[in-house]
């Protein structure tokens, strides 16, 4: 990694002399990057994926801060956040949040003494991020997640929720985060379990554009190829939300019980109709 340096107002890289600005106190390290993307899609389309325009621009226009709509769809949520933070390990205290969206992650683990970076790609959500946690434990960066402005085994605990689906290199994704982790570190992945993607015609270019940028769906067979390519970890993975309970309600009724959690693995034991599907990378 190239060394950076803070000369009181921007970060500079010492060997490209590329500046990097801090705006609101929140380093901005998408300056002058071009994240131009291929992916199966944009090669038949014979078109290019300016990720991190996108995602300003989505960050500018979708309220990640605003609840659902639908109640069901927020007690969903919450099931989804309660299952990230029971496998974040208690003697973890920095914590990186990749993909921060509505902070969720800085709101809960900061009130319990832990410190949190909240990245983004866009300065959008960082800005937002900072606004809605302020405190002395909780910074944000602008940042692309592969091209990641840390250096090797600064984190005891990274969480990456619902971010897998939306890139266009997977493998490498783990790899990156493995890579800042401290040897003994805790990655989370969660992303939905065999989602079939579905396709919009864009009003702008009329060609095909998938329902809510999802460009990969995941199953466990995937999801330890992923793991394979990212060296010196053990790795478990979960299936959770289970559709069918799901559809019946039954989450509503044992949101707060133990029961749910007992219900949600004896279900995906009979049959395996998971929602979600979590992976925890243990960094050996």
């Amino acid at each position: 990694m190239d060394i950076l340096e803070y000369d009181g107002e921007q970060f500079v890289n010492a060997a490209t002399k590329q500046n990097y600005p801090v705006r609101q106190q929140i380093p901005v390290f998408t300056e002058g990057h071009k994240a131009k993307a291929t992916t199966e899609l944009h090669t038949l389309l014979n078109t290019q994926f300016d990720y991190i325009d996108h995602y300003e621009k989505d960050a500018e226009i979708f309220d990640y801060y605003a609840p659902h709509t639908s109640k069901s769809a927020n007690i969903e949520e919450s099931i989804l956040r309660k299952k990230i933070a029971k496998h974040v390990p208690k003697e973890a205290q920095l914590l990186l949040d990749v993909g921060c969206g509505s902070a969720w992650v800085a709101k809960h683990f900061v009130s319990k003494g832990k410190k949190v970076v909240s990245l983004d790609v866009s300065f959008t959500n960082a800005s937002k991020a900072m606004t809605a946690v302020p405190s002395p434990d909780h910074a944000a960066v602008v940042a692309d997640v592969f091209r990641l402005p840390f250096g090797e085994n600064t984190f005891d605990c990274i969480i990456a929720s619902e971010i897998i689906e939306h890139l266009f290199e997977p493998a490498l994704f783990v790899k990156k985060l493995v890579s800042i982790l401290k040897p003994g570190g805790t990655l989370i992945i969660t992303t939905p379990y065999k989602e079939k993607l579905e396709y919009h015609l864009c009003v702008h270019c009329n060609k095909p554009t998938p329902k809510n940028a999802h460009l990969h769906s995941f199953d466990e067979k995937k999801m330890r190829e992923i793991i394979k390519s990212a060296s010196e970890k053990e790795a478990t993975i979960k299936l959770f939300n289970h559709a069918w309970l799901m559809k019946l309600r039954v989450h509503l009724l044992l949101k707060n019980t133990f029961l749910w959690r007992f219900a949600d693995v004896v279900a995906n034991k009979i049959v395996k109709k998971a929602m979600r599907v979590m992976v925890v990378i243990i960094k050996n």
